[in-house]
């Protein structure tokens, strides 16, 4: 039986013991971090944690249709306008990496991209039906990215 029991736990994917779920006011949303980060509080977050690296996380909303997201034949073009407009607004902006995928049946936006001043900036952006939640966090320069995909990737509504 305990066996069993092990079995399950590893196959399901339990988070590490030093991450906490974080949930999202007016959404079902939720993502993980680790404990050791801290709360910031800024106006016209979602909400805000910082690192005792350095690495500072912000979710923003941004209440707006997203009809062609959710369209096969307009998907695509949809989401590399946002991709211009995440690029447009970082500095010096150098992109990394870029995938789209759907998380538990909501469209998303990934990108990495990389400031000039060396930070990298890891983001995924949750497109519903009627708003879209963004999620960015800023990794300074020789800071490693684990965490920051981690958290990225625990970013999601749940399963339907």
């Amino acid at each position: 039986m305990l066996r069993v029991i092990v079995l399950v736990v590893v196959l399901t994917g339990i988070a590490r013991a030093d991450d906490v779920v974080v949930t999202l006011p007016k959404t079902k949303a939720t993502l993980r971090i680790p404990t050791s980060w801290t709360r910031v509080e800024r106006t016209g977050l979602v909400v805000g944690f910082r690192d005792p690296r350095g690495v500072l996380l912000a979710v923003t909303r941004a209440q707006v249709p997203n009809p062609d997201a959710w369209r096969a034949k307009t998907r695509d073009a949809y989401l590399e306008q946002i991709e211009r407009g995440v690029l447009a607004s970082i500095r010096g902006a150098k992109k990394l990496s870029r995938s789209t995928r759907t998380a538990n049946g909501v469209p998303a936006l990934e990108l990495e991209v990389r400031r000039d001043d060396g930070a990298t900036i890891v983001t995924r952006i949750l497109v519903f039906r009627t708003y879209a939640l963004a999620l960015a966090i800023e990794v300074p320069k020789r800071v490693a990215l684990d965490d920051a995909r981690a958290i990225v990737k625990s970013f999601e509504p749940p399963r339907q």
